[in-house]
């Protein structure tokens, strides 16, 4: 990471250095660090009628023993906490059956999936409590790890907080072929990063003040898959983590205690070109990436995967004392095609505006009735996000994945070569991407683009945009 970069993250570093620095830790009782084992999200098989994989998700109330002695209330997805990882194939047809079980409306989005309006799950399709929304689209994009959570209008964030996300596993030719680990839980794992805080009867204290909605809110206790610094573990060879960025605000720099060299092999939407060697990695709400672990010289030993703005580790990992097995990274894992010829391609400009008590963006706060920008289907632009604040903001565009082309003139990072569809703008930086919309999106469901901080998005900085075939 360039010398530029830690300026923009120092005033990171100094929030979550200070913000927890006099609250109680000790809250009922707690466990000892790393002495619970890592759960391993279990994959939802489908009903598949005529070709088609149908999947039931029931968004439910729940209780959890996070802490000691106490249980507290949780959200969530056929389970009481987090939910299944769907698994499923490109070109697959997919009918998704969602159950609010809740006693509040809430509805589900498909973080990254290229869906139709009408399919992708924004605010405006909220589903009422005992109610079931049905929605049936087909997976046409590249293998990636997207994910689902609530998108419910001033409420994403809370709900989020409660519990409600899972994991969704696209698998495509590249990801079959390629030789990598991908036995599920064993040596291919997947990572939910979140961060919670609790009150003094042990339930999640969500926001408390205006310092929450301007900030974000943050907690200081960390969960992987649920569980409160977790342990894993694993044999000595090479380990795929897919890893999550799943928290409400915060944005975490992951990195093993012993500072070691890791490959990054994917991001939001796809694989990189090529691995990406690296010994921290920067996710900010939303992000995802894959990593391979070398951990062959590790046999009968231990190692932590934690995160250095934090100051903490977050994962210990027990390599048992077993044979090692050698395996060979590869040196190229896809060809990124798209957005390869840009014939003068539209502008379309976004500012990301914030002052104490307002977030908005291009000037304009979130409304549900307003229709902020009219995209043309099929047709590549390229969006230049300004942030001209010092605090970052990662930016999510729905029903698409984007390539990064500058940051402030810049080429983007060498991890950022792939596809995404989230992306981190600095305090004071300007982010072009090219971006195409291949689904319509409609007045009545419209595409949503909005800071991925969700106590920012509830507030106010999201945007409604359709996609309309140009007319001739």
């Amino acid at each position: 990471m360039k010398r530029r970069d830690f300026v923009k993250l120092g005033l990171l570093t100094s929030i979550s250095n200070t913000l927890f620095a006099n609250e109680q830790k000790k809250i009922i009782g707690t466990f000892p660090s790393f002495s619970k084992p890592l759960a391993i999200p279990p994959i939802l098989e489908p009903k598949v009628i005529n070709g088609i994989k149908e999947f039931d998700l029931n968004v439910q109330k729940g209780k959890v023993n996070f802490l000691k002695g106490v249980e507290t209330n949780t959200y969530g997805i056929n389970t009481d906490f987090l939910g299944p990882t769907i698994r499923v194939n490109r070109n697959d047809t997919l009918k998704m059956k969602v159950k609010n079980s809740l006693d509040e409306e809430t509805v589900i989005h498909w973080h990254g999936l290229k869906v139709p309006g009408e399919n992708d799950g924004g605010p405006n399709r909220s589903i009422h409590p005992n109610k079931i929304w049905t929605t049936q689209f087909q997976i046409n994009q590249r293998s990636s790890m997207c994910w689902y959570h609530p998108h419910t209008h001033e409420r994403t964030g809370a709900q989020v907080f409660m519990g409600i996300a899972g994991l969704f596993i696209i698998e495509d030719e590249d990801s079959k072929k390629l030789d990598i680990p991908k036995e599920y839980g064993v040596d291919d794992i997947p990572l939910v990063f979140q961060d919670r805080r609790f009150d003094m009867k042990g339930q999640f204290l969500y926001k408390q003040s205006m310092h929450d909605v301007m900030m974000g809110v943050t907690g200081n206790f960390s969960l992987v898959n649920g569980v409160i610094d977790p342990y894993v573990n694993v044999s000595p060879k090479t380990i795929r983590f897919r890893i999550l960025n799943g928290s409400n605000a915060r944005i975490s720099r992951f990195m093993f205690n012993d500072k070691r060299d890791f490959y990054q092999i994917a991001g939001d939407s796809s694989f990189l070109p090529k691995p990406i060697k690296m010994n921290t990695l920067l996710l900010s709400p939303g992000e995802r990436a894959e990593i391979l672990i070398d951990l062959t010289d590790l046999a009968g030993k231990e190692i932590l995967f934690g995160d250095e703005l934090a100051g903490k580790g977050l994962l210990k990992i027990n390599v048992k004392n077993e044979e090692k097995q050698k395996f060979s990274i590869p040196k190229k894992l896809t060809t990124i095609k798209e957005y390869t010829q840009l014939d003068s391609p539209k502008i379309r400009e976004f500012s990301l505006d914030m002052r104490p008590g307002w977030l908005a963006i291009n000037g304009k706060q979130m409304n549900m009735k307003r229709i902020d920008e009219e995209v043309n289907l099929a047709e590549t632009e390229i969006w230049r996000i300004k942030n001209s604040q010092r605090m970052p903001h990662p930016f999510h565009i729905h029903g698409c994945s984007f390539k990064i082309l500058s940051r402030n003139g810049y080429k983007p990072y060498p991890n950022e070569t792939g596809l995404k569809d989230t992306v981190l703008i600095y305090g004071n930086e300007t982010v072009d991407v090219a971006v195409k919309f291949e689904y319509e999106a409609t007045k009545e469901y419209p595409y949503m683009y909005h800071c991925h901080i969700l106590e920012h998005e509830d507030a106010g900085m999201m945007g409604q945009f359709i996609v309309k075939k140009e007319w001739l």
